[in-house]
């Protein structure tokens, strides 16, 4: 097999937290190792530094939104796009959007005769209290791209259902994986530390100013003495944690990241802001490739990607009292084998079928 060339196209890439970003480095990774697929990245917001080379990987921005500009960038050796799509920063006024891209994409792809693969992260809604509506003029952009692409994946089954709907056709759902990178061996819950830990971007806060209750409470039915909280410093106060030890790492590494999270009892997440989408949770995937059990906040319905309460996850709250040992691992184990259908190796192969195909 000969070498092929793809683009993929992103929000923004490290050294900038972005799990979009994250997400399609570990892709791109997987790729050219395993399939010698190679990527060349094209950076879609403006104003901010992108080193030519990012993590071995040839990168470049955009100096403008149009159609121009975008195929000057694009190599001669490209067989195939990725576009990463999710709402920010390619929409950033709720009326806007980037109504010229599925327009320079349509013309790239004919005039090269490529492939275009969109991966869809997130679906424009308007929320209003309980009220929600896809966003008309920021779902064009979306529809456009959809029907425009050769292949549409997406990371959360109601997204799924959505966007098939436009296209007419079939669209994949595959959740993401973890960014921390998979380890290659997980020890059973009985050799940890009886530890929990809180991971992921600022909405962390929620868990704690929504939750912090049924979070002592687990602590104390499950004899945890420590709560490692990792990610920006969220200034905690310690005293609020009725004798459960709160450790603020901040930003760590991915290396001290995973070896944390091998080597704890629990992970848990505030997920409600996004009911039936845990699947697209990269922090709900950390923990499932770390064999950690995790436990979310409240129930959240996401049957549609295969995720079952008290099978894959557990609940804060009463429903704790009465769990054991066994109880933790059987969970963990079962959130474990759900992710291995779509770890990166998995979603890699996909990836690559559609590219070379």
């Amino acid at each position: 097999m000969k070498d092929c060339h793809i683009v993929q196209i992103v929000p923004r890439l490290p050294p900038y937290t972005d799990g979009v970003g994250d997400y399609s480095l570990r892709l791109a990774e997987s790729l050219r190792k395993n399939h010698r697929i190679s990527t060349y990245f094209i950076v879609f917001q403006q104003g901010i530094e992108i080193p030519p080379v990012i993590q071995g990987f040839s990168a470049t921005g955009l100096l403008a939104y149009d159609s121009d500009t975008l195929l000057s960038v694009l190599p001669e050796n490209t067989q195939a796009i990725i576009l990463h799509y999710s709402n920010y920063p390619y929409i950033k006024e709720k009326f806007k959007g980037p109504f010229w891209l599925p327009k320079a994409l349509e013309a790239i792809v004919n005039l090269r005769q490529i492939k275009l693969i969109v991966m869809f992260y997130e679906l424009p809604f308007l929320k209003y209290k309980q009220i929600e509506i896809l966003n008309p003029i920021q779902a064009s952009v979306s529809r456009r791209l959809a029907k425009i692409a050769n292949d549409v994946l997406t990371n959360c089954g109601r997204f799924q259902k959505i966007i098939s709907q436009w296209t007419k056709s079939s669209v994949t759902n595959i959740p993401v994986f973890s960014n921390i990178p998979e380890p290659t061996y997980i020890p059973p819950l009985v050799k940890r530390e009886r530890r929990t830990i809180v991971f992921g971007t600022t909405a962390r806060h929620r868990l704690y100013k929504n939750h912090l209750k049924e979070l002592i409470q687990l602590c104390h039915i499950l004899e945890i003495k420590e709560i490692y909280d990792i990610g920006q410093p969220l200034n905690l106060d310690c005293d609020n944690f009725a004798g459960v030890k709160v450790i603020e790492m901040g930003f760590q590494p991915h290396e001290i990241v995973s070896e944390l999270m091998l080597n704890s009892l629990v992970g848990c997440l505030d997920y409600t802001k996004f009911p039936g989408q845990v699947g697209k949770s990269g922090v709900f995937a950390a923990y499932c490739a770390h064999g950690l059990t995790p436990i979310l906040s409240k129930y959240n319905p996401s049957q549609v990607d295969k995720l079952e309460c008290k099978k894959h996850y557990l609940v804060l709250g009463n429903q704790m009292e009465n769990i054991t040992e066994k109880d933790l691992q059987l969970v963990a184990d079962n959130a474990y084998s759900w992710y291995q259908n779509h770890n990166v190796t998995e979603t890699a192969n996909l990836f690559a079928s559609l590219i070379i195909n």
